[in-house]
């Protein structure tokens, strides 16, 4: 069974094989980020067993909007699209059980001052009978 740490590394090692060239971090983004970046954490409920019956990690790419409030959208569809792709094709060590599936991918109008925003949640189990 993994616990919340190695999933956050198994969801993030699979966003760092995307490639999509958007800094990665892990739990938050440092203050006053300025740059594009993707966030992999979890929702923190998961450790409570009357809440969920699987964790649920959330990867959000932020993608810094025009000058005039436009949005970079080819950068935010190729970004998507590829970690689309990874998020499916977790690779997970030889005899653990991992069954993860995108619940939902949207944007999140508003997370980040400057920046849009795609939600990507991802339900993941990791023991057999949970």
């Amino acid at each position: 069974m993994a616990d919340g740490f190695d999933i956050i590394d198994m969801v993030s090692s699979a966003v760092e094989s995307a490639d999509t060239g958007i800094l990665l971090c892990k739990d938050n983004s440092a203050d006053g980020e300025k740059e594009n970046h993707i966030v992999v954490r979890t929702t923190g409920v998961e450790t409570k067993d009357y809440v969920n019956k699987a964790s649920v990690v959330n990867v959000n790419v932020f993608v810094k909007r025009n000058s005039n409030g436009t949005t970079k959208r080819s950068i935010m569809k190729d970004a998507c699209r590829k970690l689309e792709h990874a998020l499916k094709n977790i690779s997970i060590p030889v005899g653990m059980y991992w069954k993860s599936r995108i619940i939902w991918m949207e944007p999140t109008g508003g997370a980040k001052e400057g920046f849009d925003c795609t939600n990507i949640r991802l339900e993941v189990i990791t023991e057999l009978n949970r």
